[in-house]
């Protein structure tokens, strides 16, 4: 059944951190807006649920982590919201999960934050890297990341070009499936450098302490989007409600819904991941090297696993809960406990080429497996009993597909990266990986939407933001 189209000023997709942002801001200028949500929540990849035995503690979902001095956007609005923080644990020795030889599984205890001791003194090659790697980011100007070197190969093959033996690559490996959900040979060297760059460099990004992984929200980070949500009049935000085509015309767009309804709005704001556009028709279609981009761009494979427990074992032995491993199917571990609660949780980050084979396997045998590996990592059968366990796939989910920010292979980012941000008519763009500075972050979407509303207001006439 179709409707008569409903006009406003302003039509978003996507009721994330950044079109939720965009919105705010738009409304606060007096332009009238709708926010339209395929899911039945707000927040994207900000879920919150309730979590431990008594459902008085929250688990994150999707993300997780803001800090207080390299984040300014995504902290001083959750603490104007009146938020409150938790402050990530990470006292104790970290481990290091690795084959000894083709049948047999070990681990390396070493201090958190450090480098473990590798056999042949491959943790030498693997600190070089590291140089190495900085080195390539000083090179990158994030307002012009088209024009960056190393666009033509893998990051596999520039870490093997430069020296990299096995636990090296392994290494790597571990980065890239943490961070975007992948393997080192599927995205360009170029791609993962200036996605680390955004970020201010791999070891800030990765940091638990005060630079990118220092705090979490005590009631959630969905809080965040409901408190943004909060701001603007009701009926502002329909949920539910999936775009199926946008229809430009000289004096403005035409939105089609999957429900039926129409919107008729001078300016869209598109605020989701780039590969998510190929479920909308444009009319006209999208420019070609647009639309090369949106054909090229992919979200990698991504589970968070929690098991919670009712004490914290681990700290017991001296160990913080964190753990990389090069054999899966968890590629890293971190105590997310909210020892207020007595809810003490490790969780368990499944992703790359691992987590996709372990997402194949019954869900009865996904648990086994991740707990196992907990046990093995940890050197403990407390693993194996835990009072709650939730799994979260993010490929699975119809309008992520995967998470946190989608990556590129070789020769995208150069040939048509540039028009990432650009806008089409009157649809603009936006989203975390649109984000000059911490993409694949809160902070990043946050920004990306402060950009969007400023486009559209500069657009509009008359409004200032």
């Amino acid at each position: 059944m179709a409707y008569d189209p409903e006009t406003t000023e302003v039509v978003i997709i996507g009721a994330g951190l950044s079109g939720l942002q965009a919105a705010r801001l738009l409304h606060e200028a007096g332009v009238t807006t709708v926010v339209l949500e395929a899911r039945s929540r707000i927040g994207g990849k900000t879920w919150s649920i309730l979590a431990g035995p008594n459902g008085n503690s929250v688990a994150d979902l999707g993300a997780e982590w803001l800090n207080d001095t390299t984040q300014p956007h995504v902290y001083q609005l959750a603490r104007s919201l009146g938020l409150e923080f938790t402050e990530v644990q990470v006292k104790g020795d970290a481990v290091l999960h690795l084959k000894r030889s083709e049948v047999d599984e070990t681990v390396i205890r070493h201090p958190y934050g450090e480098q473990p001791l590798l056999p042949d003194g491959e943790d030498v090659v693997i600190q070089h890297m590291k140089d190495i790697f900085e080195e390539e980011y000083k090179n990158i100007d994030l307002t012009r990341p088209h024009q960056c070197d190393h666009d033509d190969i893998t990051l596999e093959d520039f870490v093997r070009s430069r020296g990299g033996g096995p636990a090296t690559l392994a290494t790597v490996a571990v980065w890239t499936r943490v961070m975007l959900g992948c393997e080192p040979g599927d995205l360009s060297a170029a791609s993962f450098f200036v996605y680390c760059q955004s970020q201010g460099g791999l070891m800030k990004m990765r940091s638990g302490k005060v630079q990118g992984r220092y705090l979490t929200v005590t009631t959630g980070t969905q809080s965040i989007a409901e408190g943004l949500a909060a701001s603007m009049p009701q009926g502002t935000i329909r949920l539910g409600t999936a775009v199926e085509s946008i229809i430009q015309k000289s004096d403005g767009v035409d939105v089609y819904s999957t429900t039926g309804l129409v919107f008729r709005a001078r300016k869209v704001i598109v605020a989701f991941s780039t590969p998510l556009y190929k479920k909308i028709n444009f009319d006209p279609p999208l420019p070609p090297r647009k639309a090369f981009l949106v054909q090229n761009t992919a979200l990698g494979y991504y589970t968070k696993v929690m098991a919670s427990y009712s004490r914290p074992w681990w700290r017991e032995n001296g160990l913080s809960g964190a753990s990389q491993s090069f054999l899966g199917p968890a590629a890293a571990t971190r105590d997310t406990s909210d020892d207020s609660r007595s809810h003490f949780r490790l969780t368990s980050f499944i992703a790359g080429q691992p987590g996709r084979e372990w997402s194949r396997l019954p869900a009865a045998d996904r648990k086994a497996a991740a707990l196992k590996q907990l046990a093995l990592i940890f050197s403990s059968d407390d693993a194996h009993y835990p009072v709650e366990y939730i799994e979260q796939q993010w490929s699975s989910e119809e309008w992520s597909l995967g998470c946190p920010c989608p990556y590129t292979p070789p020769a995208v980012l150069t040939k048509e990266g540039d028009c990432l941000t650009e806008p089409y008519g009157h649809v603009h763009f936006v989203g975390t990986e649109t984000a000059v500075e911490w993409k694949g972050y809160m902070e990043g979407a946050l920004t990306a939407g402060i950009r969007g509303a400023r486009e559209i207001a500069k657009l509009i006439g008359g409004v200032k933001i």
